[in-house]
């Protein structure tokens, strides 16, 4: 299928919110001024709202109360600031499906692998660790993009892959004609999202080519570690942590060397959002 086509499955899809479209279309097209940023959040009120109420949670820790948008980006920065807008709006955008079982566990791999993306940036020459989360966040907007449309059918697919051991891809591709990472890329391209953002959604599960780390490498073992410390879509996909370590680059093994105090902080912040979201 070519991606420019509109998947059939998406037919009824709500879009995401306008703000958080334009915030990132305008970050990634230009270069952006706090002011413009500031005012474009301020247009829609209740979103406005929102990122202010969870700027000021304990989940960020700011001892002042941040009392506007340009507050908020004076104190969490651009990059934060981008996460912060883009996990309400793919909230907002699974609001209606957010009670299926099924949702919440790929919800919650989503968090994990935003969570795990942003501790593991720092092995990755240049990578921004907000830009790290809000790929780890998108990864697979795809899969959450299908089940919100279908949170019936998505369900029960992922409950027969589960306890057969299916190919996830492929019982995707069978029952929507596509499977969630050639989902993913299109939603980003529709949304305008920058391009390493469409190569992380259609290829974090790819075999990784030689080279060094980057943003499509963290993203991808980000995605199997949530796997493996307890955030799997299905338990039928979890891996061996001890195995996948041998895989690992010597940066990311590093960073992994205390795995139980790692796997607890992980776990934690995943917690946190969801409760906080």
């Amino acid at each position: 299928m070519a991606v420019a086509e509109r998947p059939w499955a998406f037919k009824t899809l709500q879009p995401l919110p306008p703000v958080a479209a334009r915030l990132m279309r305008v970050v990634s097209a230009e270069e952006a001024s706090f002011q413009r940023l500031s005012a474009l959040v301020r247009t829609d009120s209740a979103f406005s709202a929102e990122v202010l109420r969870i700027a000021n949670s304990p989940l960020l820790g700011c001892r002042n109360r941040i009392d506007s948008i340009r507050h908020a980006l004076t104190m969490l920065g651009l990059e934060k600031l981008k996460s912060l807008v883009m996990a309400v709006a793919l909230r907002d955008f699974l609001s209606s499906a957010l009670q299926v079982p099924a949702l919440g566990r790929c919800w919650r791999h989503s968090l994990a692998c935003a969570c795990l993306c942003e501790e593991l940036a720092s092995a990755a020459p240049g990578l921004n660790k907000d830009t790290a989360y809000t790929a780890g966040l998108l990864h697979d907007v795809g899969r959450l993009a299908l089940l919100a449309s279908y949170p019936a059918e998505y369900a029960r697919m992922l409950d027969v892959s589960d306890e057969f051991g299916y190919d996830l891809l492929g019982c995707e591709q069978d029952l929507f004609d596509i499977d969630h990472c050639v989902a993913g890329e299109w939603l980003v391209r529709e949304w305008h999202f920058p391009q390493e953002l469409q190569a992380v959604t259609r290829r974090h599960h790819q075999k990784l080519a030689d080279g060094p780390l980057d943003l499509l490498g963290v993203v991808h073992f980000s995605c199997r570690i949530a796997d493996a410390i307890g955030f799997p879509v299905i338990t039928s996909s979890s891996e061996d942590l001890s195995k996948l370590k041998e895989e690992l680059p010597p940066k990311l093994l590093a960073i992994l060397k205390d795995e139980e105090a790692f796997t607890a902080l992980i776990t934690e912040r995943v917690k946190a959002l969801e409760s906080t979201l």
